[in-house]
């Protein structure tokens, strides 16, 4: 399949021309990436299916056209050039969604509900503002990578290796190494876990948690710390970009209303998520319970592992 990078190249490497399209290898559909009549970057499927198409968005247009030959051209295409990271990537993702089908009819099927997935992200960015909780989830993620950029982990694999809102459970993944992030207030007892899967990785992984305090000095906004970050991997323009479509689908679009409240970091614990650990997988628990949240105290996970590594709490 195509990535994202590529895709990226492949649509700069087409003349902007009116209609002009280059063809890309995604079968069973037959795909082609270009510009429209009015030079807009537009990804132009034809098929021999006629569909029931969802409506336009502010950024997508969507349009179906009925050839002379009786197939059926669709094109998604890109309202403004401001949007270009998020563009090719909804296009690599919906291309990925489906490149396994059978046939040209379920590969449309999966495309198309891919993409109902994308408009709620677009719908999203458009309109909510993000609740305290969901900008400090965000601010967990993004200390998280400044941290492994900090580190020294190079720019690409560091960004490459957050998993983003599409993704369903953990946040990092490098290696065989996985991550969650939680970040939790400075007075909180407890974390929540939201399903089974978030820990139940069979290889073993590390849950960082960021307590964070709010300060009327000097501190961070969910604003600065994503101006701070775009300075860094402004170096890697491919980082950079990627690191938009992230945001994107994090539901962020920068907002006066991000610039406040401001933050200090008050603490940073990471546990080791292995055979010691407590957790509630499918494994250990009755085969008739399929779905579980549950949370953990904090200060019973400081307990265990200062037991368990006495050198490393004292």
């Amino acid at each position: 399949m195509t990535d994202f990078e590529n895709l990226r190249g492949q649509w700069e490497n087409t003349l902007r021309l009116e209609r002009g399209y280059t063809f890309v290898d995604t079968a069973p559909l037959e795909c082609h990436i270009g510009y429209d009549a009015g030079l807009r970057r537009t990804l132009l499927i034809s098929s021999r299916h006629e569909v029931k198409l969802p409506p336009s968005s502010k950024t997508v247009e969507i349009n179906q056209r009925r050839r002379k030959d009786g197939r059926f051209n669709l094109t998604l295409s890109l309202l403004s050039e401001n949007e270009t990271a998020v563009f090719v990537e909804m296009c690599r993702d919906l291309l990925a969604a489906a490149e396994d089908a059978r046939d040209e009819s379920e590969a449309l099927k999966k495309f198309w509900q891919r993409y109902k997935h994308w408009q709620n992200l677009f719908a999203a960015a458009s309109n909510d503002l993000l609740s305290e909780e969901r900008q400090r989830g965000l601010i967990g993620e993004l200390l998280f990578l400044r941290g492994q950029i900090e580190a020294g982990r190079p720019l690409k694999e560091a960004v490459a290796g957050w998993t983003g809102a599409l993704k369903e459970h953990q946040d990092f993944s490098y290696g065989e190494m996985w991550y969650e992030i939680k970040t939790v207030m400075e007075q909180a007892e407890k974390v929540r876990i939201p399903s089974l899967e978030q820990l139940s990785l069979e290889r073993v992984g590390e849950l960082v948690i960021y307590r964070l305090a709010k300060t009327s000095g000097a501190g961070f906004t969910l604003n600065s710390l994503v101006k701070e970050l775009a300075g860094l991997l402004n170096q890697n323009p491919s980082s950079a970009q990627r690191f938009d479509v992230l945001l994107f689908q994090a539901g962020y679009v920068e907002r006066e209303e991000y610039d406040e409240p401001s933050y200090r970091l008050a603490e940073t614990m990471s546990f080791t998520v292995d055979e010691n650990f407590p957790r509630l997988t499918k494994n250990n628990l009755p085969p008739a319970i399929v779905e579980v949240s549950h949370s953990l105290n904090l200060r019973g996970l400081k307990e265990i592992y200062s037991n368990l590594f006495p050198a490393f709490f004292h």
